[in-house]
């Protein structure tokens, strides 16, 4: 995928980092529900987020198995930071030597998380950085940013963390064995003439996501002295496309009556490649739906029939009273026996 920022020679060590492209009980967030779809519509035009679920996606094996977050849970981490979030940024870190005693859950990882980045922000990034000291305020000044620049500040911790030894021999280990470069860099899937490109990628913890990047091409005015030239200018659009079954059939329902043949293509290569994986995990997904409810109700029936029975006070016989310690502790094993 591509980067923002400059590039320098490509190599196995830097590809990595370049091209990165179950949910939790305490990750429920309160958010308004306009302001939230708004800001998740923000995460998902920002090719970051692709590179960072790439990232996640590429060196699994490297960061460890025990992150198991869906894309969904690190947008939401990002726009309201979480324990998820935390979580998330305190496993990349301990992968990033000298490794803090700080990183033990609380959010003194965002101090750690500081320090980093101005050691490695000239190498991996360009502009100013984020996240800056101010007197011990650094976590505050962190849960004040915009959810697009803690974007950024993730992204660039992920390039940090692929510059690290074990993910470079990772790399190079891969590559000896056979493995294709496609595997850490990731190709796009198709291509039409107006230069809007589509990706496809992701894995059954995070999810499966369809992308599209187009190229516009612009004019800027370049003047000196009186002279002025107007020079073609190259962005890029990205939008996320599809990120669960239904919206995927919908794309290639789309693209499959397109006039244009490269998206007809285009297409025909979701439809057979990516169309079966998503559509088993959407049926894993509900499998495991189903048999939560299931076990809810049976929880509930089982309640209501307890609450149906219910439990009385038994009708006891009147007995002659009597005062001795032997009877009263007779008239206490019975009522509990009862109760029972």
């Amino acid at each position: 995928m591509a980067s923002g920022r400059r590039k320098p020679t490509p190599s196995p060590k830097k590809t990595g980092g370049q091209n990165m492209a179950e949910v939790k009980e305490d990750a429920v967030i309160v958010l308004d529900e306009s302001s939230s779809e708004s800001e998740v519509k923000k995460l998902r035009e920002r090719w970051e987020l692709a590179c960072v679920l790439n990232f996640l996606n590429v060196f699994e094996p490297v960061i460890g198995s025990g992150l198991k977050l869906t894309a969904e849970e690190i947008e939401m981490g990002l726009i309201e930071p979480n324990s998820s979030n935390a979580q998330l940024h305190i496993v990349l870190l301990k992968g990033i030597p000298p490794v803090s005693k700080l990183l033990n859950g609380s959010d003194a990882w965002v101090s750690v998380l500081r320090k980093k980045l101005a050691m490695w922000w000239p190498w991996v990034a360009e502009g100013e950085i984020p996240l800056t000291a101010v007197k011990g305020e650094e976590i505050s000044r962190y849960k004040e940013l915009e959810p697009t620049c803690r974007l950024l500040i993730l992204k660039v911790l992920c390039e940090i963390r692929a510059d690290q030894d074990d993910a470079v021999s990772y790399i190079n280990d891969a590559l000896k064995q056979g493995n294709q470069i496609s595997s850490f860099r990731k190709d796009k899937i198709g291509k039409d003439a107006n230069g809007t490109s589509y990706w496809y990628d992701g894995n059954t913890t995070i999810g499966y996501r369809l992308y599209k990047e187009v190229n516009k091409t612009g004019l800027k005015t370049k003047c000196k002295g009186k002279a002025c030239l107007n020079l073609p200018a190259n962005c890029t659009q990205w939008e996320t496309l599809a990120t669960n079954f239904e919206e995927f059939c919908e794309v290639v329902d789309e693209l499959s009556c397109s006039k244009v043949v490269a998206e007809v293509a285009v297409g025909k290569t979701i439809a057979n490649d990516a169309i079966p994986v998503v559509e088993k995990l959407h049926k894993k997904k509900e499998r495991s739906l189903k048999r939560k409810q299931t076990q809810e109700m049976l929880l509930l029936n089982d309640f209501r029939n307890s609450c149906a029975v219910g439990i009385t006070r038994s009708c006891r016989s009147r007995r002659p009273i009597s005062y001795t310690f032997d009877d009263y502790d007779r008239a206490i094993d019975e009522a509990i026996a009862l109760t029972k």
